[in-house]
């Protein structure tokens, strides 16, 4: 629940947070010359030492550092964290396995960390998957996320082992969910009972009947279909790129010029070939947006930007961007849900279709802002410009020059406006990964056994409320899905003019009373509609769980949400539970508080009954604030120019509070 400051910082500041400390799961020095069930060859927060996330919670699982050669680890999973972890020196190759408690073992590979990361972890450890796993046993890349794939097939029988073993130690009730799994000592006693070593050799046996015989009389692997194997497989992938994603602001940077600016500088760009700062006569663009992928893969957000001239020959990038902030109006951008974002296998944008990642401007003659290539470097960040920066996160010397593959990892943009064309470069930040969602919290249909209570699929109202008071109130339908996205429940018969109309001081757009807890909750991602035939929006989806063990807020769940499409009316572009502070102007910030939600009273309730005090917090357990990015630039541009009356109204759209209370419908649930 870190916040994430939204501020203009030099390349130093920067090269300190990659190389800073992470997570606190890996500080003890290990024995020497011991096996050691420590978690990596090196502290978390110190110099040259790449913590890793497991993109599985899954704590045992052995593993060598090759700068290391005298010493064993073992994963460690994390409950107050959610994430399971290991650490190793930056360059190392990491040989997996899985250890009996005498001679017998079971061989996953070797993963090679330049593959994953080449900078310190810092506050954002990179995610190891079980694809990277299987990529070291097959010694090649999967070229898409297919059962039929060779290095897939790997990764899911990988999967089959996990999932068995979560199977006989009670860990999950289906195969195809995924919660935190221990390698315990009584596992280890029945791994030496196995015929023999299994080794990576072993992993591409045809035969799945004579592979799971492998592990007899430990595991029984035929609990753990084969689609078993490829939906979490898939489902591990998608969650692997889930996060926020969002570009700083180039506010203050000290480099003249764009092609080699050595800081982060956001998403800008001019009608030139080359963007000068202390070229006058050019039309300079620059933008900003938040965008979320939730569970179903889909990213969806929403952003604004300013186009105009500046009539002084400036020396930086940033200059040139706190005068567009007064001086022009901003224009909202809204990207609807796509499925082109960053792909989990190359952590290029757009491969599918080579469409790019488009966001629809809200200006007349003005063609979509078209994200058209970048790649997602050391799971942090994506990159414009081949500087400082780039060559940092890809473990370069700064006389390193860049190549033509180097070239197509940099984050371009391009849009057509007026039949001009505009273009330029894109830095952004990965944020707020998602985790697992822990049953003892998130007790769903699909995680609980027969005859036990559920809480998801939550069915809820949202009230927005504005603090600009003449505003009306909005009341929203949502469901918190089965898999912990989340999208609206509008009831049916909503009027067209539902947020103009003059006959109520309050937009019902709420959860219907009679069948608004019916029918599917997970809906067709790009359908979207519901069993009544009502369009439905994607809203966003939950973070992770918070459970008993150790956390201040234990049983919640964190969720982020953002509403981008028109049809939300005044409630266009906001923003829910980002936790996170956007620097507007020197004296002025956009905050938009996190979101939890409290389920204490839901966790033990009865069958059938609609408990009280399921309240929306922020980690403070005060009342959550939400933001609108576009009206908080939009009032820092009325007050120099207080005559645009349609600036001076959009601004008072800018924020407020927001409450959930449980629909009227809703109640709590046997399987």
């Amino acid at each position: 629940m870190k916040n994430k400051i939204i501020l203009p910082f030099a390349l130093s500041t920067l090269v300190a947070a990659l190389g800073g400390c992470g997570g606190e799961s890996a500080k003890v020095n290990p024995e020497i010359y011991d096996t050691s069930t420590t978690n990596g060859t090196c502290l978390s927060n110190s110099e040259g030492c790449v913590e890793f996330v497991l993109d599985y919670p899954v704590e045992g699982l052995n593993f060598n550092c090759s700068s290391d050669v005298k010493n064993t680890y073992v994963t460690l999973f994390d409950l107050k964290e959610g994430v399971s972890t290991g650490a190793c020196k930056i360059g190392d190759k990491v040989t997996f396995f899985i250890q009996g408690e005498k001679s017998k073992r079971i061989d996953l590979g070797t993963v090679d960390l330049k593959n994953i990361s080449q900078v310190a972890s810092g506050s954002t450890p990179p995610r190891l998957t079980l694809v990277d796993l299987a990529t070291g046993i097959t010694g090649k890349s999967a070229a898409s996320i297919s059962s039929s794939d060779a290095t897939i097939k790997v990764a899911m029988r990988i999967a089959k082992i996990i999932q068995a073993l979560a199977i006989k130690n009670n860990s999950v009730v289906v195969p195809t969910d995924i919660q935190a799994v221990y390698i315990n000592n009584a596992d280890k006693l029945l791994i030496d009972e196995i015929s023999r070593n299994v080794t990576t050799a072993d992993f591409s046996i045809s035969s799945d009947t004579e592979f799971d015989d492998l592990f007899k009389p430990w595991l029984d692997l035929s609990q753990v279909s084969n689609a078993n194997a490829f939906t979490i497989v898939s489902k591990l992938m998608t969650i692997s790129t889930a996060a926020v994603y969002q570009p700083e602001f180039a506010l203050f940077s000290t480099d003249g010029v764009l092609a080699n600016a050595s800081g982060s500088n956001g998403l800008v760009g001019c009608d030139k070939n080359e963007c000068l700062p202390s070229d006058s006569s050019k039309v300079n663009l620059f933008g900003h947006f938040m965008l979320m992928t939730d569970r179903q893969g889909m990213t969806f957000g929403s952003g604004l930007q300013w186009k105009g001239k500046v009539d002084e020959q400036l020396s930086t990038i940033g200059g040139v961007n706190v005068l567009l902030l007064t001086q022009v109006k901003p224009t909202r951008l809204t990207a609807t849900p796509q499925d082109t974002w960053v792909d989990p296998l190359t952590k290029e944008i757009d491969t599918k279709r080579n469409l790019g990642f488009r966001f629809d401007a809200e200006e007349v003659n003005a063609d979509p802002l078209i994200i058209k290539q970048g790649t997602l470097l050391a799971d942090k960040m994506v990159v414009g410009t081949g500087g400082s920066l780039f060559k940092t996160l890809q473990g370069k010397k700064d006389d390193y020059v860049l190549t033509a593959d180097d070239k197509k990892k940099l984050g371009l943009w391009e849009q057509k406006i007026n039949q001009v064309q505009f273009k330029g470069t894109m830095d952004l930040y990965k944020l707020y990964s998602l985790s697992y969602l822990d049953k003892k919290v998130f007790k769903s249909i699909d995680n609980v056994v027969a005859g036990q209570n559920y809480i998801f699929p939550l069915y809820a109202d949202l009230t927005f409320k504005f603090t600009d008071t003449t505003v009306k109130t909005v009341k929203l339908g949502v469901v918190i899905d089965r898999n912990g996205d989340i999208r609206t429940n509008i009831k049916p018969g909503v009027p067209a003019d539902v947020f103009t109309r003059l006959d109520s001081q309050l937009v019902d757009i709420s959860t219907d009373s009679a069948k608004g807890c019916q029918g599917k909750d997970v809906l067709d991602p790009l359908l979207m509609k519901d069993d009544q035939g009502v369009q439905q929006y994607r809203l966003g989806t939950t973070t992770r769980t918070f459970t008993p063990e150790g956390n201040i807020n234990p049983n919640t769940i964190s969720i982020r949400m953002i509403m981008a499409d028109p049809f939300f009316g005044t409630l266009d572009g906001a923003l829910i539970g980002m936790n996170s502070s956007v620097k507007t102007s020197a004296d002025t910030s956009l905050v938009v508080g996190g979101a939890l939600v409290q389920l204490h009273n839901l966790i033990n309730a009865t069958e059938g009954s609609r408990p009280t005090g399921v309240a929306l917090t922020d980690s403070d357990n005060k009342t959550v604030k939400w933001g609108n990015s576009l009206a908080s630039f939009s009032y820092i541009y009325s007050l120099k120019n207080p005559n645009d009356t349609t600036v001076t109204q959009i601004s008072k759209l800018n924020g407020g509070e927001i409450s959930l209370d449980l629909a009227p419908c809703y109640s709590i649930q046997k399987k």
